[in-house]
């Protein structure tokens, strides 16, 4: 009898705790999807962290008779991430165990992110050769199921090619080293008797060695299935090569809790070409001529795409029909690529190859295969990308013929499609526009699928996947694809290491039609499902599971029977600092789904603090007194009592803000700005077309930002107005407080309209003055917009006419923490320009500038363990970079970084650094003759 769900999530909390069980609403609308296109609801997600968790969740799943699905970066597209049963997610088991960069190896949890894995062994210069595009968010795990691969895999091959061994736990609890065993041996006779289910593989594969062999498909790259054909190859060389076997099972055979992996060297140099075809059999011919030179990358992109992606933005003539990118980084990498353009000068292309060698032009080159996805979920209101048949495989000579015949039909049908991959392996990616919620479009989904699928197997003698794998989306194929008697291998197989089929249901092996359990409903939102947002969320980064990160977030937010009782752990939890709209594809902002549910339930206590704020002949007297007294409450004991004091009032904020005893405050100012500067004050008749916007952080905390701004300005003939003005709105906002929001944006639009140039030197003033237009409607609007265009923060003014110092030698070493706020404004490299430009100063570039601190406002009140724990990777990336200087472009960071550092690193304004360069100079000399 199955177990009630009440008494499952009992029983769970009792095995692992609370903070390890999701089982609300959210959570289990979180968990409901991955990348791919379907929804099925999970009973429960438990959240593993040792290995000791996988023993204790795969007995009780066994005792229960529970399906389990293995989960970790949920970028999977075939739906294999997903399950009725529980979902065990991996993403906290996520070490890297050891290296040894001697004998050029790793051993590495599931939960690792490869991007992450590979930043790590830079340093030993040397990686995990395997590169599937999702890389920045995809983890270990999903890698090792689906047997990734990625552009590069044609000369470094795909995850199966590079890794040494497996530590894997079969459905009985058995613990098993799945690594290639010399069969006969001691150590083989000992498996076979200690793990019954290897033995019966092996005399599986033994009986039945022509049977598999002569089923085996002539491509170069090949997931569909289990990879039996390895095994029986193995065994004629006397090897039973055990993770060939799981590698690419997709969690339906064990859960793999560690992989020792292979690493190649880093190349020295590469060098990229982009060649521009004017056929089909052009691009055949190109890479029958390219082999020889050794490419790393050979990728192929068709006409279709370049004219959904648009020709223009990349400089590709028209009559193009498809392009060719190529990467050499065998040395001399350079030498290679010219070599390989001279050996294509024959054949007929619309221009001149593009040839890059340096990293920046080469990075521009790969813009245009980088530009697909996010063009394509855009291109299209309705009608967006659908992965059902976007990895099929035919031999790599074929590959040309296979794209003419998919362009011929969808041509057919008018329906838009992107068809490009990985030329060298014979491995299309196709990416039909449609909109499944429109009955024709699902069936002609239905269709296509069985079309294209069967000309692949019948016309072409190719695969259903090459990376991606099976999941639910191929799995009713498979048996079209291999025969009913290698199937039937497929099924023994499964039934020696999961009798009981507890391990992903309905995943590889399954016979239920594709087209059930489609999401229609999500597939209708913008939302990708791809997971890039989850790479860049800070609160994911910590908390590592999905009704905690951006993804999560906005289908929980957007779902049909939302309610903010069941959600409102999800409605707080967002920090909004912007990130996830720089990466998705869709151009989606989260944050804004979050604030606009915030804004239906409004947390009081921000609002009396909003209005106190918008009201500064009260507000400002209270915190004078405060600024005057604070040397003598800002110290141990009398902090101590604040902090308990003051918890009631916070608790009002959110269930865990406090002023901790420990956080390090701003130094209130005694003196406003607007008081130190009053002349400049448009009270006091000040005019001019510059207004300097600074907020309220320059004007009421003593951090002397406020003060650079304006001497900078002087110095540069633009004299600022400091303009009456409120809050720029930010933190009214950030607790849904509506309407002193739009009294504040109000204010400043009617006091800023009058100006030509509007500057400011916070981050978030600077992106919501930007944001005005999305407050508004009508004429209003209007006045918005034109104001968003007069803002311009102080380091884009700083930027212009600056000249790179030669800094090698300089002893001040200086790094950059990019503020979110301020690249969601889309200021982004001009901080940078400026700090490069600094006499005395020598620039570096830290790891992980572009994340989240932690701060994001009020948040390092609101939450501040978690924003103590975000601020870790901060941390890190700031010591790893050995600059003793800490510049930042928003007050807010300057908090948080301060709070963080200490007094170990200087923190300073972007705008300070400069202002005292500046003052540094000597004064031009003057000829008294």
């Amino acid at each position: 009898m199955a177990v009630p769900t009440h008494a499952l999530v009992d029983d769970l909390i009792r095995l692992f705790g609370s903070r390890r069980v999701l089982a609300d609403p959210a959570a289990l609308t979180a968990y409901a999807i991955d990348a791919g296109i379907y929804k099925i609801s999970p009973r429960a997600v438990v959240l593993i962290e040792s290995d000791a968790d996988v023993d204790r969740i795969l007995a009780y799943g066994r005792d229960r008779r529970i399906p389990l699905t293995a989960r970790s970066g949920g970028t999977n597209l075939t739906g294999s991430a997903i399950g009725e049963g529980i979902v065990v997610d991996f993403s906290r088991l996520r070490r890297l165990r050891e290296v040894n960069a001697r004998e050029r190896w790793a051993r590495v949890e599931p939960g690792m992110v490869y991007a992450e894995l590979n930043r790590d062994l830079a340093p030993s210069k040397l990686k995990f050769a395997p590169d599937p595009s999702s890389g920045e968010m995809c983890k270990l795990g999903g890698m090792l199921a689906n047997n990734s691969a990625g552009p590069r895999s044609l000369k470094y091959g795909a995850v199966k090619d590079n890794v040494l061994s497996l530590d894997v736990r079969l459905w009985n609890g058995t613990r098993l080293v799945a690594k290639p065993y010399r069969v006969g041996s001691p150590e083989c006779n000992e498996l076979f008797l200690r793990v019954p289910a290897v033995h019966g593989l092996y005399e599986l594969i033994r009986a039945h060695r022509e049977a598999i062999l002569s089923r085996r498909l002539a491509v170069s790259k090949n997931s569909s299935g289990y990879n039996l054909f390895a095994l029986a190859e193995g065994l004629d060389r006397g090897v039973l090569d055990l993770p060939r076997l799981f590698i690419g099972s997709e969690g339906t055979l064990g859960l793999i809790t560690e992989a020792t992996l292979r690493l190649t060297p880093l190349p020295e140099a590469t060098a990229t070409a982009l060649f521009f075809f004017a056929s089909l059999s052009e691009v055949t011919k190109a890479v029958a001529a390219l082999r020889p030179f050794a490419p790393s990358a050979l990728e192929l992109i068709d006409g279709h795409t370049l004219d959904l992606i648009g020709r223009a933005r990349f400089g590709i003539p028209g009559g193009t029909k498809a392009v060719l990118l190529v990467e050499f980084d065998e040395p001399p990498a350079a030498e290679r690529m010219a070599e390989a353009d001279a050996a294509c000068r024959g054949l007929t292309q619309t221009a001149p190859a593009a040839l890059a060698a340096d990293p920046e032009r080469q990075a521009a080159l790969w813009a245009v295969r980088k530009a697909i996805y996010p063009t394509l979920y855009r291109y299209d209101a309705k009608r967006h990308p659908v992965n059902f048949v976007d990895d099929v495989v035919v031999p790599s000579d074929r590959l040309a013929e296979l794209i003419a015949y998919l362009e011929t039909l969808f041509d057919a049908q008018g329906i838009k499609v992107a068809i490009y991959g990985h030329i060298g392996d014979g491995n299309a990616h196709i990416n039909p526009l449609l909109d499944l919620t429109d009955p024709v479009d699902f069936d002609r989904m239905a269709s296509l699928s069985r079309e294209i699928h069967r000309t692949v197997i019948e016309r072409f003698g190719g695969s259903l996947c090459g990376e991606h794998g099976d999941g639910r989306v191929r799995a009713e194929f498979l048996r079209a694809l291999y025969g009913p008697e290698l199937y039937e291998l497929f099924i023994q197989t499964k039934a020696l290491f999961d009798p009981e089929r507890l391990l992903n249901p309905g995943v590889k092996l399954s016979d239920t039609p594709f087209t059930e359990r489609v999401d229609i409903e999500r597939l209708s939102k913008p939302c990708a499902t791809c997971g890039k947002c989850n790479s860049v969320c800070p609160v994911y980064d910590v908390l590592r599971e999905e009704s905690n990160s951006s993804r999560g977030w906005f289908h929980v937010l957007t779902a049909p029977d939302y309610s903010y009782e069941n959600s409102a752990r999800v409605v707080e939890a967002c920090i909004n600092c912007k990130s996830c709209v720089e990466v998705c594809p869709a151009g989606i902002d989260v944050s804004r789904h979050a604030l606009a549910r915030r804004a239906e339930h409004p947390n009081a206590a921000a609002g009396w603090i909003a209005r106190a704020l918008l009201r500064p002949a009260v507000f400002e007297p209270a915190l004078k007194v405060l600024a005057v007294t604070q040397p003598f409450w800002d110290r141990p004991l009398p902090r101590r009592i604040i902090e308990t004091v003051t918890r009631p009032f916070f608790a009002r904020l959110a269930p865990t803000a406090r002023l901790p005893r420990e956080l390090r405050l701003p130094r209130l100012a005694t003196r406003t700005l607007r008081e130190r500067h009053a002349r400049l004050t448009e009270e006091s008749g000040q005019r001019g077309s510059v207004a300097y916007f600074h907020g309220c952080s320059a004007n009421y905390f003593n951090d002397g930002v406020g003060d650079a701004v304006i001497n900078l300005l002087a110095r540069r003939g633009m004299g600022p107005v400091l303009p009456r003005q409120r809050c720029s709105g930010t933190p009214i906002q950030t607790y849904g407080q509506t309407k002193p929001l739009m009294e504040a944006a109000r204010f400043n639009l009617d006091a800023l309209e009058p100006f030509d140039t509007v500057v400011t030197g916070c981050a978030s003033c600077t992106m919501m003055l930007k944001d005005y237009p999305s407050l508004f409607n009508g004429g209003e609007q209007v006045r918005a917009r034109a104001l968003a265009g007069k803002v311009r923060h102080i380091t884009e003014i700083l930027a212009e006419g600056s000249e790179q110092q030669e800094t090698r030698d300089a002893e001040t070493v200086v790094t950059y923490h990019s503020s979110c706020h301020l690249r969601a404004a889309g200021v982004s490299k001009e901080p940078r320009d400026v700090l490069k430009c600094l006499p005395g100063m020598r620039y570096v570039e830290m790891a992980d500038a572009d994340r989240c601190a932690g701060g994001a406002g009020t948040f390092l009140v609101k939450n501040y363990d978690l924003s103590q724990q975000i601020f870790e990777r901060k941390r890190r990336g700031i010591a790893a970079s050995g600059a003793g200087v800490v510049a930042t472009s928003c007050p807010a960071c300057m908090i948080r970084l301060r709070a963080g550092l200490g007094d170990d690193v200087r923190v300073a304004h972007v705008a300070q650094l400069a202002d005292e360069a500046e003052r540094a100079r000597p004064a031009p000399r003057i000829d008294s003759t």
